[in-house]
């Protein structure tokens, strides 16, 4: 999968999905053209989409399935997939995490959260006349009463 990479003012709240740094940089500046405060600096970050967390479980399961057998069966299942190998171990892991992703997937419960790393600052100059100005022919100096 391709990088994408996000902008922010503040470099905590991330927006956007693009393909290189400078897309979000500029759609950045595009989006902050005409504020009364354009932002000093931009924030751009690489997006790591969420695990889902399906692998790394087949010890836990052959454990848990070890001592199942031992309350069921006592004494007699001790020995109970005790001698599994790491080759095996690895091999019922590929099938849980197969298993796992297409349960996620059919139920559509896979993860729709990420984080930004990566983030470096960029300075912007926003040119003159691009900043919005909030004087009107009328401006309010006190609340409610408009100064002529």
């Amino acid at each position: 999968m391709a990088n994408r990479y996000a902008y922010s003012y503040d470099r905590e709240d991330f927006t956007g999905s693009f393909s290189t740094p400078d897309e979000a940089f500029q759609s950045a500046v595009r989006n902050s053209e005409g504020v009364s405060s354009p932002p000093t600096t931009i924030y751009i970050g690489l997006i790591q989409d969420a695990d889902p967390q399906a692998t790394d479980h087949a010890e836990q399961v052959i454990e848990s399935m070890n001592q199942r057998a031992h309350v069921d069966f006592g004494r007699s299942a001790q020995k109970y997939l005790r001698n599994v190998n790491k080759a095996q171990v690895k091999e019922l892991d590929a099938a849980l995490a197969t298993t796992i992703l297409g349960w996620l997937n059919a139920h559509e419960l896979m993860p729709h959260f990420c984080k930004v790393t990566a983030v470096q600052e960029y300075p912007v100059h926003i040119p003159p006349g691009k900043v919005a100005t909030t004087a009107g022919p009328r401006e309010v100096s006190d609340l409610g009463t408009e100064a002529e």
